[in-house]
């Protein structure tokens, strides 16, 4: 029996990191970019809130909102309210293990800001995926030998077991890659306010995971 091909299609939504005033005695570059990048993996919303001079019920609201972007592959697998709670919580759990250490900022001629950024990216769904084919295919072949051919359903409910089993024994367990240095600019837009470009931002955060193996 043959088994459709099985993909998460994962990519990290964000939060935007605008910043529109500065604190007395200067800005400090670095600490912008370790809040947003709190406020986007690790749920952290106290400290962007205040840099960014908003509430911090607004930061967590759109912290929810995009993980329900993140997780919206779920829909391809009709999955129910209970599998989507327990994968949103699964999730939340991944983005709090992401390891990075944000260095200090150094200010350049134009005005605008270079931070450091060490990433260590979590190795999860190489192993993830390494062997689902196999398996689903073993599964549906030992159902159908039972004398149960497998409903798409079957086949829906079965892949998203096993890739929340499989998912949260990596994340139970996180193993990283050795660090690489990235490096983030910040600097102010013609509305004079501070942010990072947002595809830069974007590739910051899918480099904390192996995102590109969830394909």
């Amino acid at each position: 029996m043959k088994t459709k091909k099985t993909s998460l299609l994962l990519s990290i939504v964000m939060i935007a990191c605008l910043v529109t005033g500065c604190a007395f005695g200067g800005f400090d570059a670095s600490g912008y970019v370790k809040s947003c990048l709190d406020a986007n993996l690790h749920g952290e919303f106290e400290d962007y809130a205040k840099i960014t001079n908003s509430d911090v019920s607004d930061v967590e609201n759109l912290y929810n909102s995009f993980l329900d972007t993140d997780l919206s592959f779920l829909s391809v697998y009709n999955a129910d309210d209970e599998t989507q709670t327990k994968f949103r919580e699964l999730f939340i759990k991944l983005y709090k293990n992401t390891k990075y250490e944000v260095g200090e900022a150094t200010k350049e001629s134009d005005g605008s800001y270079t931070v450091p950024v060490k990433v260590y990216k979590m190795d999860v769904f190489k192993n993830v995926m390494a062997n689902i084919e196999a398996d689903m295919q073993s599964w549906a072949e030992g159902q159908v030998a039972t004398g149960n051919t497998p409903s798409t359903d079957d086949i829906y409910a079965y892949v998203l077991d096993y890739m929340y089993d499989a998912i949260s024994k990596e994340v139970d367990a996180p193993t990283y890659e050795d660090p690489v240095d990235k490096t983030i600019k910040v600097a102010k837009d013609s509305s004079n306010a501070y942010s990072i470009d947002q595809n830069e931002l974007q590739s910051l955060l899918e480099s904390m995971i192996d995102i590109e193996n969830a394909q």
